[in-house]
């Protein structure tokens, strides 16, 4: 075989940090005693998160590693949009989780099908399909649906989230821009160009 150049190597000095996936509760704990950097792709508020990371230290530091290299790493998943309208970006912020959701829930967990009337119903929770609860009819007293720990809102509480997550230990923030082209193309470059102004150098000293 003629040689050639592989990338990114097999082997490498120094070894590059491994990872495992964690989509369920428990599969950090397995990172962890592999001595492994724990990649979430499953989002869960502040106070699981900070009990699956205490442990998950804890274990890391009585691990039997399998590569050469302990990678003590967590990152978390989580969904950005960033608007200074705090209203609009409850709206699509919103609609990105549902639609995630939605996606994740036949694409994911779905073992069989049934034939059923019932598969109609669906068009009242799909993004624009039937009507929707207020976000004052979901959370009276408040006129904007936040969830917490989501990275949704306006700069000042994009900063907060991730200030949190911070607090707790967490390494990295990954985040979900768009689900199912369900937020126009336009609107995510404008919450990206927003969030590159005006969060991101926030965080500038500490990275």
């Amino acid at each position: 075989m003629p040689e050639r150049a592989v990338l990114p190597k097999p082997v490498q000095d120094p070894h590059p940090p491994m990872w495992v996936t964690v989509t369920s509760p428990g599969t950090e704990l397995d990172a962890a005693d592999r001595g492994l950097g724990a990649l979430g792709v499953a989002t869960a508020g502040f106070v699981e998160q900070e009990r699956r990371l205490k442990e998950y230290r804890r274990r890391i530091q009585l691990c039997d590693p399998v590569g050469s290299v302990v990678n003590d790493q967590v990152a978390t998943l989580n969904f950005l949009y960033c608007d200074e309208d705090i209203e609009q970006a409850a709206r699509y912020g919103n609609a990105l989780i549902g639609q995630f959701g939605q996606a994740n829930s036949h694409l994911l967990f779905t073992r069989e099908a049934y034939p059923t009337r019932a598969y109609g119903l669906l068009a009242n929770i799909s993004p624009g399909g039937g009507r929707r609860r207020t976000p004052a009819e979901t959370n009276p007293g408040q006129t904007v649906n936040l969830p917490e720990g989501m990275a949704i809102g306006d700069p000042d509480r994009i900063v907060d989230v991730v200030r949190e997550w911070e607090s707790l230990g967490v390494d990295q923030v990954n985040f979900m821009l768009n689900a199912l082209e369900c937020i126009p193309h336009e609107n995510v470059l404008k919450s990206l160009r927003l969030f590159g102004e005006q969060v991101i150098p926030k965080f500038a000293a500490s990275s």
